[in-house]
């Protein structure tokens, strides 16, 4: 018992002390970016973006098992169900998706809004949330030399985060846009980026800053239908292709007519081999089963021409009911990896590895070997 109020009394000052020596580091400015900014839906939008959701789901009963929701994913995905189970509230639930916590389940790092509210209850959880943000900014400043301005995204989802000189930095943002430029400084600029898993679209926002680049992102229905909102509201001038606006094997084998394509993960078949320049994925593979990591990095492997870039827990973890597969384990017969290197982000308390995969010459390809089984 004693051994044990000592170590939390150790967390709680040492907490304390990473706060009150950092010069930014201001509860005023966790209040402002808690404030709620949200933003009209856009009829046009809305139903554009549902009608791909419901398209997505109708043909998501005819994909193989690999394609369904599983590992972490299943309980992540029955709750975002919860959210989007009333197609007439679906404006306000995207409105503000940042904020619903059934909706946006599975996609923040740190803590959400109702456990960063102002009191004696919630100061750990806002200490530690600040701390994380500023941890993140300082590293990001380093490996990328930008300015903060640099991650500014628009309001679209009434995004909450923190205030650093003007700009709001939302949870994740820093890593998030790390990734994007890692991926385009690969590919020297220009070229087809694909991701498995993006998430609310952030990375592949980041990414289309760059004119050369074209996004794609494969994932779970539900997911995908913040993406698509999210994507198009904040580059409503872009070229985007959403699921059921045409036929799935044209767009898929057109991908640099397009800026962004946002479609289903069981579409990932349909992707013409060696189409891609570039796959990324962060925070995810791990987290399903391990057919369904198989089934994944094969279809890498049959299309990606140059990178596959991702980060992976690698450490043993449980969690939602699933033991997470290590990212040690994943392995492809046309890559190898060229460089492993410990996350710098404050998220998933030291698991998470980075990977640089790169294509190897068709003559250097060694046996085949798998994802560890079960």
């Amino acid at each position: 018992m004693i051994a044990t109020l000592l170590r939390k009394f150790r967390t709680l000052t040492d907490t304390l002390h990473d706060f009150y020596r950092e010069p930014l580091a201001s509860f005023k400015s966790l209040d402002e970016g808690l404030k709620d900014r949200r933003r009209p839906v856009s009829p046009q939008l809305l139903s554009r973006v549902l009608n791909a959701y419901e398209s997505a789901k109708r043909d998501q009963q005819s994909a193989g098992k690999e394609y369904q929701p599983n590992g972490q994913w299943t309980t992540l995905i029955e709750s975002k169900l919860k959210a989007f189970r009333d197609r007439g509230s679906m404006g306000e639930v995207l409105a503000s998706f940042f904020r619903d916590e059934e909706a946006f389940a599975g996609l923040c790092d740190y803590a959400t809004p109702p456990d960063l509210r102002s009191s004696v209850r919630n100061l750990m959880t806002r200490t530690l949330f600040v701390n994380s943000m500023l941890c993140d900014y300082r590293v990001w400043t380093e490996l990328t030399g930008k300015s903060i301005e640099d991650i500014r995204v628009p309001w679209a989802g009434n995004p909450f985060g923190y205030f650093i000189d003007g700009t709001l930095a939302v949870p994740a943002n820093f890593r998030h846009h790390y990734t994007a430029e890692k991926a385009v400084a690969l590919i020297g600029g220009k070229g087809v980026i694909i991701e498995i898993g993006g998430g609310w679209g952030d990375v592949g926002y980041f990414a289309l800053q760059h004119s050369q680049v074209h996004y794609v992102d494969f994932d779970l229905p539900e997911i995908l239908l913040l993406a698509s909102y999210w994507i198009c509201s904040t580059l409503p001038d872009r070229k985007i292709a959403l699921y059921g606006e045409e036929p799935s094997e044209a767009v898929l084998a057109n991908l640099e007519q397009y800026d962004a394509i946002l479609y289903p993960n069981f579409c990932l078949r349909q992707l013409p081999q060696n189409s891609a320049d570039i796959f990324v994925n962060t925070h995810s593979l791990s987290e399903m089963r391990p057919e369904t990591i198989r089934e994944y990095l094969a279809q890498i492997d049959r299309t990606c021409r140059k990178y596959f870039l991702h980060e992976n827990s690698d450490k043993p973890h449980h969690a939602l009911g699933y033991s997470e597969v290590p990212a040690s384990t994943f392995s492809m017969e046309g890559f190898r990896v060229v460089n492993k290197a410990i996350s710098p982000w404050r998220a998933g308390a030291g698991r998470y590895r980075e990977f640089l995969c790169e294509r190897i010459q068709p003559q250097e390809a060694g046996i085949e070997r798998h994802v560890a089984a079960d």
